[in-house]
């Protein structure tokens, strides 16, 4: 008999392992294909297919009940990103289901069409980058503390601002990453394969990992650990003693808390010190290629979307009409 945790992770899997797909696929290979994608994609894909399947409450798919779904979260206020990582969730599952077969879905189409013309100013809302100035300021308090907990926060705010990390990124981290002046990284949301890069870390960084390691002790394995949620020791794994690494939403309230304490809460994300340190390359003059490199941007928009003001400051309007 499954239990529940099992029967939750079918009903809201991208990739079902059950009698409902053309072919059965098993679990093993449901997980290495869930793999292919980030985690951030795979968790907002299945929190959406289980609010899309309770919503339906047993009623069979089809392209108008999607249709009326999205029309639904439309007015309710969703913003059309949103509503597009449902049908993406929706008709991923029913490609599974269909032996592969990508899904005619018409109505779903032309109805999410609507929703992101007439609700194009309906954004989730950027979030806040911080700046190298920022990433000073969140620092010195966190040295100041003159703590192990200060120095690991204080480390993975600036490797994350000099690299342009993900979250994804600095949780796989290894010491053996460190090289010189560099940080290897091992594989990143555009390299899935693990080609690897070369990342470079300025000097007050190296200093402050350096301190960070010596501090805690640690000589191999993962960079960044999870701390004791009371003193200042390192959280060991219960079943095999050793220090156990830092998880994702382990690092985003991290960013979150220690920004908080400068004052810093408006917007504030995982995202933040990647956005950031677009912004202040921006702003000391980097060309949209120097940061798409940077930040391993496949596609320059976004990084041209987050720097935005300060490319228009630098346009040519400014130099040439007002003579900057």
């Amino acid at each position: 008999m499954k239990n529940e945790k099992t029967e939750e992770r079918q009903q809201t899997t991208i990739v079902p392992s059950s009698e409902t797909t053309a072919e059965l696929i098993p679990e093993p290979t449901a997980e290495l294909i869930e793999k292919s994608f980030a985690e951030n994609t795979m968790r907002n894909r299945r929190q959406a297919l289980k609010q899309f399947q309770g919503w339906c409450q047993g009623r069979e798919i089809r392209d108008g009940l999607l249709a009326e779904y999205i029309t639904h979260l439309f007015d309710e206020g969703k913003a059309p990103g949103t509503i597009s990582i449902v049908v993406s969730a929706v008709k991923w599952l029913l490609k599974h289901q269909n032996g592969g077969q990508p899904v005619e879905m018409s109505i779903t189409a032309a109805t999410l069409s609507g929703i992101r013309r007439e609700g194009r100013d309906r954004g989730r809302g950027q979030r806040n980058g911080l700046t190298w100035r920022d990433v000073e300021r969140i620092c010195a308090v966190q040295e100041a503390d003159d703590t192990r907990r200060g120095l690991r926060n204080s480390a993975i705010f600036r490797v994350m601002s000099d690299g342009l990390l993900r979250i994804s990124e600095v949780t796989e981290l290894r010491i053996s990453d460190l090289e010189d002046n560099t940080l290897r990284l091992r594989f990143s949301k555009t390299d899935q394969e693990g080609s690897g890069e070369h990342l470079y870390l300025c000097e007050d960084t190296r200093q402050i990992v350096g301190q960070w390691l010596e501090r805690s002790e640690l000589e191999e394995g993962y960079l960044f650990r999870r701390m004791t949620a009371r003193g200042d020791n390192l959280y060991k794994d219960k079943e095999t003693g050793e220090p156990s690494k830092l998880t994702d939403d382990g690092v985003r309230k991290i960013i979150k808390s220690c920004a908080a304490r400068v004052g810093l809460t408006d917007k504030v994300s995982g995202h933040s010190l990647r956005i950031g340190s677009a912004v202040a390359l921006a702003q000391v003059g980097a060309s949209l290629v120097d940061i798409q490199v940077a930040g391993r941007w496949k596609d320059p928009g976004m990084p041209a979307h987050y720097a935005r003001a300060q490319f228009a400051a630098r346009g040519a309007i400014a130099r040439f009409k007002d003579g900057k």
